[in-house]
């Protein structure tokens, strides 16, 4: 299918240009990308709209409920992957030879990082919650952290550009799921429930990892754990985890401090605008990782085609990103009574509001590609940190004076801190021209 789309914008392209298309870099890129964009798109799409009849079936408040449970969970997922995914991505595509290496190292440290972020949620949401329901959530949820460290393996065939082999096994998943939800709501099933195909979904993911990995005959008996390895991606990596803390906290906490200072209805009314507003997300991600091969190579070899890969990449982002959240802002109330029902289209103005701090997270995710490829990991750490403490400073103060509407103002500003800090703090870069050249 991918191949047939390729083959399809060939024809449509001048003579002149169609070299740079039958290039095979660039025909290996563009496939990569093109089953990544199309895995990501399905399984999002699909999970959106059944999580839009989940929402109308349980309702706002149950369905506040349930997101402010995912949402204490998802505080403490910045411990699960222990900051190795990005380091691990990146010395795959530096080190081939190393890879059982790396793969064991880093498998050892995720499974390590999901116990401990696993213990920690159920730790703290005893002593800080006396809701039983909220309580049996967070653990049942925050036991897909464990299973998380199977995704080594995604990110294996990410590095070596074959991302078909991912998309298999997340639409598979994702159907498989879908189903189950399907079941959860005709047969009128609890939240509990839910909880427990939420977990089923990421323990199914990991083993449909684990088979595409031994049919494309590697090995995890080939893996083995070093020590020194671990200690250097430790140290490495640290910093990366902390920089993912801030962010998982930012992009969480504004649904636990709307629970605390609100409700749950009210939680269950942001969490389906956000649903809207984050559906978006995958494909700056899906776009990084994928290109981040090829701005590492362009690196190598081009100090001038490195900078120009750069620079066309943050323009995308911000041109891609202002085209999605026009429209969506203009038809907010709309797209919310269609998709969610008359229940929820008090979340309209959120959704006007929140929508446009995808400007913010896209061209965050292409600067953190430059750091990350620049080893800045001290930088990303100062941005990430610098966008969370301004969350909760503007979310205490928006929230009991605009509610709902003052915490996607408070994203929207926290969320366009780290494009701001880079054009006026350019301290932390090396070289401004690198990034804005």
């Amino acid at each position: 299918m991918i191949d047939a789309t390729f083959d399809k914008i060939n024809k449509l392209v001048p003579s002149k240009w169609q070299w740079v298309l039958n290039h095979d870099g660039f025909r290996r890129y563009f496939k990569n990308t093109g089953w990544m964009f199309f895995g990501q798109m399905f399984s999002l799409l699909v999970s959106f709209f059944i999580g839009a009849w989940l929402a109308r079936y349980l309702g706002p408040k149950n369905y506040g409920v349930f997101n402010y449970a995912i949402a204490f969970a998802g505080l403490f997922a910045f411990v699960a992957p222990l900051g190795v995914d990005a380091i691990l991505n990146h010395d795959l595509v530096a080190n081939p030879e190393k890879s059982n290496e790396l793969m064991g190292t880093a498998f050892s440290l995720k499974l390590f990082g999901g116990f401990l972020a696993f213990l920690l949620a159920s730790i703290f949401v005893y002593f800080l919650e006396a809701d039983y329901l909220i309580k049996l959530i967070v653990v049942i949820f925050s036991f897909s952290f464990v299973f998380m460290s199977f995704n080594s393996i995604a990110i294996f065939f990410n590095a070596n550009v074959e991302s078909k082999k991912n998309v298999k096994v997340l639409i598979t998943t994702t159907f498989f799921i879908s189903i189950l939800k399907i079941i959860l709501i005709i047969g009128n099933f609890g939240i509990i429930w839910l909880a427990a195909i939420y977990l089923m979904e990421v323990f199914l993911q990991a083993i449909g990892y684990l088979f595409i990995y031994k049919k494309n005959k590697f090995y995890i008996k080939d893996w083995y754990f070093d020590k020194t390895l671990a200690f250097n991606i430790l140290k490495k990596s640290w910093l990366l985890m902390l920089a993912s803390a801030a962010a998982f906290i930012y992009l969480k906490i504004d649904q636990v401090m709307i629970g605390r200072m609100m409700g749950a209805t009210e939680v269950g009314l942001y969490a389906a605008a956000v649903k809207m507003a984050d559906v978006w997300y995958f494909i700056p991600s899906i776009i990084c990782s994928s290109l981040f091969p090829a701005i590492i190579n362009a690196k190598k070899n081009s100090d001038e085609l490195y900078r120009h890969r750069l620079n066309n990449l943050y323009w995308f982002m911000f041109i891609l990103s202002a085209a999605i959240a026009l429209p969506i802002s203009f038809l907010s109330k709309t797209l919310m009574l269609f998709i969610f029902g008359s229940s929820y289209v008090a979340a309209a103005s959120v959704l006007s509001i929140y929508i446009w701090a995808g400007v913010g997270i896209f061209l965050g995710t292409a600067i953190n590609q430059y750091l990350m490829s620049e080893d800045m990991l001290k930088a990303i750490f100062i941005l990430n940190l610098s966008t969370m403490i301004i969350n909760i400073i503007l979310n205490l103060y928006l929230i009991p004076l605009i509610g709902l509407n003052g915490a996607a103002i408070a994203t929207l500003i926290s969320y366009s801190i780290t494009p701001i800090i880079i054009l006026v703090f350019n301290k932390f870069i090396k070289n401004k021209k690198m990034i804005w050249a």
